[in-house]
């Protein structure tokens, strides 16, 4: 029910967005907003709550609903999508979707491949910030050639929709599989790490960074492979261009490092090498290394909060399994492997049975802060998630209250 909610709340915003009623941030923080009300169990839909923080007017309220309604019959028309055209490809199946579109398995009519097609959504299409995203992600995946990296045939614009073909992966993503299985071995966990750091080093030495690392960005195909997929927050070095203003955080709470979650102008590819261990991380003991109310509280934590010891949750891993760890996530970007190489030597050393090479378990606690093992705070976290809502801020403006929702509770009949 949350999940569905939630997801009413993004289309919400987007049409809020793509009407000129609210901006980027405004719906972030009424997201946000949202989230803390369900935490202390009041539900709001997403409309309710930017009128209370005085974000939006019950007229803009209504007309967005209205658009927000015209969406879900042409939607409705267009649930099966089978046989449907899009440019040169044939719709058969719908596979996913997101904030900014879906994502169908199709058919190349004239090559006669099966692809994932990735199109964005007519809500979205003429919001510049949308736009934008998914250039960039055309962008980066039109450069990176790489086994551990969705490839990318070609891109393109139908009936008012852009569209990118992406290699189609037959299996799941690695989110899913952590929600239907839970914990994995430690071998088997290592083995996907090593494949996205491949990608990810390739990425890198082409100056891309992914900034969202996480779970339901890893495909799993029934082959063995491991891919990397959703580059529409990856961002090229020496580009000047920033998708939000500085102070504003990128990423998934959390698998978001800490210089994202301070909003830090400046990143570079040991973001993704934090987010790779927080995913590692939860691979290895069921649990997020950090979790909270809200998701302010979940970034702060990976701010200043130490890491709970893995091996307190999981004593049967390996040192040298929990020393990557450490050093992965530590608090400083100087602490971290200093490229995506050195994290696989580490890992091909762990599961060759050999003396790690540039990480030492003493050493990285204490710059990572990890905490020692049997000294832990004794506490009970909640079984961990292995997707999160991208957020795009750090604080929290103040809240008000005391409105009559009469009116309102007509318009969302």
């Amino acid at each position: 029910m949350r999940e569905q909610q939630t997801a009413v709340g993004d289309r919400f915003g987007e049409i809020a967005i793509s009407l000129g009623f609210l901006s980027q941030e405004q719906i972030m923080v009424g997201l946000a907003r949202q989230a803390e009300l369900h935490t202390q169990g009041c539900d709001k839909r997403l409309g309710e709550v930017l009128f209370e923080l005085k974000s939006i007017d019950l007229r803009s309220i209504q007309k967005v609903l209205l658009e927000q309604q015209r969406n879900r019959k042409a939607a409705a028309s267009q649930a099966s999508p089978s046989g449907r055209k899009l440019g040169e490809y044939v719709l058969e199946s719908k596979l996913g979707e997101g904030g900014m579109g879906a994502v169908y398995k199709a058919r190349d009519e004239h090559l006669g491949r099966i692809v994932a097609l990735k199109v964005m959504s007519k809500s979205v299409a003429n919001n510049p910030e949308f736009v934008e995203r998914f250039k960039r992600e055309v962008k980066a995946a039109g450069q990176l050639n790489h086994v551990h990296i969705v490839a990318a045939f070609g891109a393109g614009e139908a009936d008012g929709q852009p569209y990118l073909a992406m290699e189609f992966v037959d299996g799941e993503s690695l989110g899913r599989r952590f929600r239907t299985l839970g914990r994995l071995v430690e071998q088997e966990a290592l083995r996907i790490t090593k494949g996205v750091a491949a990608g990810l080093g390739h990425a890198h030495s082409h100056s891309f960074v992914h900034r969202d690392i996480k779970p339901d960005n890893v495909l799993l195909g029934h082959d063995g492979s491991v891919k990397i997929v959703d580059l529409g927050l990856a961002k090229a070095l020496d580009d000047d261009q920033r998708l939000t203003k500085t102070g504003i955080a990128i990423g998934t709470p959390h698998y978001i490092s800490p210089e994202q979650a301070r909003g830090d102008k400046h990143l570079d590819h040991r973001c993704d090498i934090y987010s790779l261990g927080a995913t590692l991380y939860l691979l290895l003991t069921s649990r997020l290394p950090f979790d909270g109310k809200n998701n302010t509280e979940i970034m702060l934590k990976h701010l200043k909060d130490e890491l709970e010891n893995p091996q307190d949750l999981v004593p049967e891993l390996s040192d040298g399994t929990v020393a990557i760890v450490t050093r992965m996530m530590a608090k400083k970007p100087a602490d971290r492997y200093d490229s995506c190489e050195q994290l696989i030597e580490d890992i091909d050393c762990v599961l060759d049975g050999k003396p790690l090479r540039h990480a030492q378990v003493d050493d990285d606690m204490e710059k990572s802060s990890i905490r020692p093992r049997h000294k832990r705070v004794k506490r009970a976290p909640p079984r961990a998630k292995a997707s999160g809502c991208l957020v795009l801020l750090v604080t929290l403006p103040g809240m008000l209250g005391g409105v009559a929702w009469a009116v309102l509770a007509l318009l969302y009949r």
